[in-house]
């Protein structure tokens, strides 16, 4: 009991939100995390809110969250004004378009290895095409109709 009252240590905390005490100290830097009070000794002492807090700023991560988005998300909910959930709707439309981006470049990824993969199946000279075009010595790609 005496302990919560005093705060929790860095490392209980980042303990507890399963985080390392590099992340905690990074967050502080960023400005995402409020300075924490100190005790006699100097250790730094944090309390409930700073728990919740670094909870949030890891589930806003886990759902692909940029620290810039957690940043505005944060201060919005500080401020709540009228138009909160207005602009948390727009850093989430945001994250999805990453996201179906992000998703574009993959299938094109995916189609690449696909078409090397074939390359890699076709009856060929004693070299792999494939090894020969990443090394910059292969012929022309093949254009596919």
């Amino acid at each position: 009991m005496r302990r919560m009252i005093e705060g929790l240590r860095i490392g209980e905390l980042s303990q507890r939100c399963g985080v390392s005490t590099d992340t905690v100290r990074f967050y502080e830097r960023e400005g995402l995390l409020p300075r924490p009070r100190r005790s006699a000794s100097r250790y730094r002492l944090y309390g409930q809110e700073d728990e919740r807090r670094l909870r949030f700023i890891r589930r806003g991560q886990a759902l692909g969250l940029t620290l810039d988005d957690i940043r505005e998300l944060l201060s919005l909910g500080q401020a709540r004004t009228p138009g909160e959930c207005r602009r948390v709707a727009e850093r989430l439309r945001a994250r999805v378009a990453a996201v179906d981006e992000k998703l574009a470049q993959l299938r094109a990824f995916r189609r690449e290895l696909v078409r090397n993969i074939e390359k890699c199946e076709r009856p060929h000279a004693d070299r792999c095409p494939v090894v020969l075009d990443l090394a910059g010595n292969g012929a022309k790609e093949e254009v596919e109709p």
